[in-house]
């Protein structure tokens, strides 16, 4: 299956246009010609199989076959991350975030925070390339960047904050979810500082440890949303 994205398409469309650059790919590069058929994807769940009938003015045209609406997981995963120094570690984590599933990230500056600016259009366009990669219908939503002071004080929902600074926290591993909606912290290099860790349990975080290594920011947060998606299964929430 060769899957495309479009966040324009509808599950109503009865026939789409796919753009310069995807047209080119599937002509030029996949040979692709009228009677092959291809999958479009708006990344909120939809699943629209349309056939090729015409190539006109550089753009593949598709007329729909059939379309369906994937349900959208109830095992919910937030991730709150400080975006790494170097970029590239970055657009590494969130390929293998939305390869895995999870549903949200968002960006924050912490006080050891060394990168505070990011171009959102090109991480969410490495997202989109990972999405239709790993035939993913549903594209996590990559919020915009907010201080660890603003997200802590305003958001009411429960969440772990994982750090290094006490070695007799409990493990993320034999912490028991409490609902079907997690949300963890992860800090940047040099972990949070000791006046968020505090301020983050005041306003009811749950400190965890993730095991005795001490790991990267883009490895932390890989690992946190795998352990996390493997208990959701296995207790079955």
């Amino acid at each position: 299956m060769i899957l495309l994205f479009d966040k324009n398409i509808s599950q109503n469309s009865n026939k789409h246009q796919l753009d310069f650059e995807q047209s080119h790919h599937i002509n030029i590069v996949l040979r692709k010609a009228n009677g092959c058929n291809l999958t479009v994807t708006n990344g909120k769940g939809l699943e629209w199989l349309g056939e090729i009938y015409s190539y006109k003015n550089g753009k593949v045209e598709l007329k729909r076959i059939n379309s369906k609406i994937h349900k959208k997981t109830k095992k919910m995963i937030h991730l709150i991350i400080a975006p790494t120094k170097n970029i590239k570690r970055m657009e590494w984590m969130l390929e293998k975030l939305t390869e895995m599933g999870i549903n949200s990230i968002t960006p924050i500056i912490c006080y050891h925070s060394e990168r505070k600016y990011f171009k959102r259009d090109r991480l969410i366009k490495i997202m989109i390339s990972a999405l239709k990669q790993s035939k993913q219908f549903f594209l996590p939503k990559l919020n915009a960047m907010t201080t660890f002071e603003n997200y802590i004080t305003i958001t009411k929902d429960p969440f772990f904050i994982a750090h290094c600074r006490d070695k007799n926290i409990k493990k993320l591993l034999e912490i028991k979810l409490n609902n079907s909606n997690d949300t963890i912290l992860i800090g940047p290099e040099g972990d949070f500082s000791k006046k968020e860790i505090k301020l983050s349990i005041d306003f009811g975080g749950i400190p965890v440890s993730l095991g005795n290594n001490i790991l990267r920011t883009e490895t932390a947060g890989i690992i946190a949303c795998q352990t996390i998606m493997l208990k959701q299964q296995l207790n079955n929430i």
